[in-house]
């Protein structure tokens, strides 16, 4: 057993919360946690994302929503990524490559290779994302400038269809 982990289960009698409704992290857990949780929120100035996650000692886990033709600039980050989708379909710009990743689907965005995931037309999408620790959540756009999320054609701020 870690250090940690003694040191987290003896703390308050030994009454850790371990268990987690994913649905549910807008509420501030009470008492003690095994990981740190973060409440839903954008996850970055660069994307529509919307989610909450569950950052651990070394994994990220989350759920995250885009709205139907919305999605993240280009950008890179270090740690790789998985992303599960359990509703509609993520459009994946990974390296030179397009790829469509539907619901029941794994995508794989290899570490420090740039990309972009959009949600496409026909719905939202929500995935389960789940990555390590050593960048965090989201990784910079590859223009430098955090200026909101990707809009597919016809969707975005002044379109009918957001």
């Amino acid at each position: 057993m870690m250090a940690s982990e003694t040191a987290l289960k003896t703390r308050h009698d030994g009454k850790v919360q371990h268990v987690y409704d994913m649905n549910g992290l807008g509420d501030v857990p009470e008492g003690d946690t095994s990981c740190e949780v973060m409440s839903p929120r954008h996850t970055s100035g660069k994307s529509s994302s919307y989610g909450g996650a569950l950052f651990g000692e070394k994994v990220i886990v989350g759920v995250i929503h885009k709205a139907r033709g919305s999605g993240s600039k280009r950008h890179t980050h270090p740690n790789e990524q998985f992303n599960y989708v359990l509703q509609g379909t993520l459009q994946c710009d990974i390296g030179d490559q397009t790829i469509f990743c539907p619901a029941g689907h794994c995508v794989h965005i290899p570490a420090g290779v740039e990309h972009s995931c959009v949600a496409t037309p026909e719905e939202d999408v929500i995935f389960f994302v789940a990555k390590d620790t050593r960048h965090g959540i989201a990784g910079p756009p590859v223009d430098g400038v955090e200026d909101g999320p990707r809009f597919l054609e016809g969707f975005g701020p002044d379109s009918s269809n957001d």
